[in-house]
Protein backbone atom coordinates (compact mmCIF):
# COMPACT_ATOMS: atom_id res chain seq x y z
CA UNK A 1 0.00 0.00 0.00
CA UNK A 2 1.33 3.36 -0.94
CA UNK A 3 1.46 6.29 1.34
CA UNK A 4 -0.42 9.38 0.29
CA UNK A 5 1.85 12.11 -1.03
CA UNK A 6 1.23 15.15 1.11
CA UNK A 7 3.81 17.24 -0.70
CA UNK A 8 1.82 17.17 -3.94
CA UNK A 9 0.04 20.41 -3.03
CA UNK A 10 3.33 22.10 -2.20
CA UNK A 11 4.83 20.99 -5.52
CA UNK A 12 1.86 22.33 -7.46
CA UNK A 13 2.04 25.61 -5.57
CA UNK A 14 5.76 25.87 -6.36
CA UNK A 15 5.09 25.24 -10.04
CA UNK A 16 2.43 27.95 -10.11
CA UNK A 17 4.78 30.43 -8.47
CA UNK A 18 7.51 29.54 -10.96
CA UNK A 19 5.17 30.16 -13.90
CA UNK A 20 3.99 33.40 -12.29
CA UNK A 21 7.60 34.55 -11.95
CA UNK A 22 8.37 33.69 -15.56
CA UNK A 23 5.24 35.53 -16.69
CA UNK A 24 6.25 38.62 -14.69
CA UNK A 25 9.70 38.62 -16.29
CA UNK A 26 8.26 38.09 -19.75
CA UNK A 27 5.61 40.80 -19.35
CA UNK A 28 8.20 43.20 -17.92
CA UNK A 29 10.52 42.75 -20.90
CA UNK A 30 9.01 45.55 -23.05
CA UNK A 31 9.18 47.86 -20.04
CA UNK A 32 12.84 46.98 -19.51
CA UNK A 33 13.73 47.43 -23.17
CA UNK A 34 12.04 50.83 -23.27
CA UNK A 35 13.84 51.83 -20.08
CA UNK A 36 17.17 50.74 -21.49
CA UNK A 37 16.89 52.47 -24.89
CA UNK A 38 14.98 55.67 -24.06
CA UNK A 39 17.44 58.57 -24.39
CA UNK A 40 17.81 60.94 -21.42
CA UNK A 41 18.09 63.96 -23.73
CA UNK A 42 15.63 63.71 -26.60
CA UNK A 43 17.16 66.59 -28.54
CA UNK A 44 20.58 64.98 -28.59
CA UNK A 45 19.15 61.66 -29.73
CA UNK A 46 16.75 62.99 -32.36
CA UNK A 47 18.56 66.02 -33.76
CA UNK A 48 22.16 65.42 -32.73
CA UNK A 49 22.44 68.77 -30.96
CA UNK A 50 23.36 69.38 -27.35
CA UNK A 51 20.34 71.53 -26.50
CA UNK A 52 18.61 71.76 -23.14
CA UNK A 53 15.75 69.34 -22.61
CA UNK A 54 13.87 71.05 -19.80
CA UNK A 55 11.28 68.28 -19.69
CA UNK A 56 14.01 66.15 -18.20
CA UNK A 57 14.55 62.44 -18.54
CA UNK A 58 11.10 61.55 -17.21
CA UNK A 59 10.63 58.87 -19.88
CA UNK A 60 13.72 57.05 -18.67
CA UNK A 61 12.53 57.17 -15.06
CA UNK A 62 9.03 56.06 -16.05
CA UNK A 63 10.23 52.88 -17.72
CA UNK A 64 13.56 52.09 -16.06
CA UNK A 65 12.69 52.28 -12.36
CA UNK A 66 9.84 49.71 -12.37
CA UNK A 67 11.77 47.47 -14.76
CA UNK A 68 14.83 47.63 -12.53
CA UNK A 69 12.69 46.58 -9.58
CA UNK A 70 11.13 43.68 -11.50
CA UNK A 71 14.39 42.36 -12.88
CA UNK A 72 16.29 43.02 -9.64
CA UNK A 73 13.85 40.80 -7.78
CA UNK A 74 14.06 38.25 -10.60
CA UNK A 75 17.84 38.31 -10.31
CA UNK A 76 17.78 37.70 -6.56
CA UNK A 77 15.25 34.87 -6.78
CA UNK A 78 16.91 33.10 -9.70
CA UNK A 79 20.44 33.59 -8.36
CA UNK A 80 19.50 31.73 -5.19
CA UNK A 81 18.81 28.60 -7.25
CA UNK A 82 21.62 29.09 -9.78
CA UNK A 83 22.49 25.38 -10.00
CA UNK A 84 19.52 24.74 -12.28
CA UNK A 85 20.23 25.73 -15.86
CA UNK A 86 17.00 27.66 -16.34
CA UNK A 87 17.54 29.66 -13.17
CA UNK A 88 21.12 30.42 -14.14
CA UNK A 89 20.02 31.54 -17.60
CA UNK A 90 17.27 33.73 -16.17
CA UNK A 91 19.70 35.20 -13.62
CA UNK A 92 22.15 36.08 -16.40
CA UNK A 93 19.38 37.71 -18.46
CA UNK A 94 18.32 39.67 -15.38
CA UNK A 95 21.93 40.80 -14.78
CA UNK A 96 22.29 42.04 -18.35
CA UNK A 97 18.99 43.92 -18.24
CA UNK A 98 19.73 45.39 -14.79
CA UNK A 99 23.12 46.62 -16.01
CA UNK A 100 21.59 48.22 -19.11
CA UNK A 101 18.89 49.86 -17.01
CA UNK A 102 21.37 51.07 -14.40
CA UNK A 103 23.61 52.59 -17.07
CA UNK A 104 20.71 54.44 -18.68
CA UNK A 105 19.41 55.59 -15.28
CA UNK A 106 22.86 56.90 -14.40
CA UNK A 107 23.01 58.79 -17.68
CA UNK A 108 19.53 60.20 -16.98
CA UNK A 109 20.49 61.39 -13.49
CA UNK A 110 23.65 63.05 -14.84
CA UNK A 111 21.69 64.82 -17.59
CA UNK A 112 18.99 65.84 -15.11
CA UNK A 113 21.49 67.36 -12.69
CA UNK A 114 23.38 69.12 -15.48
CA UNK A 115 20.23 70.71 -16.86
CA UNK A 116 18.46 71.41 -13.56
CA UNK A 117 20.18 74.73 -12.90
CA UNK A 118 19.73 76.04 -16.45
CA UNK A 119 16.07 75.03 -16.71
CA UNK A 120 15.05 76.31 -13.26
CA UNK A 121 16.30 79.83 -14.05
CA UNK A 122 13.77 80.23 -16.88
Amino acid sequence: MGRPDYDDGAKQSGRRLKWLGWAALLLGLPLALMGAITPPNEYRAALGIDALDCDGPFGVYLFAVPALLIYGVGLVINAQAWRRRTNLLLALVCVVLCLALAINLTRAVIVDHAQAAACSSK
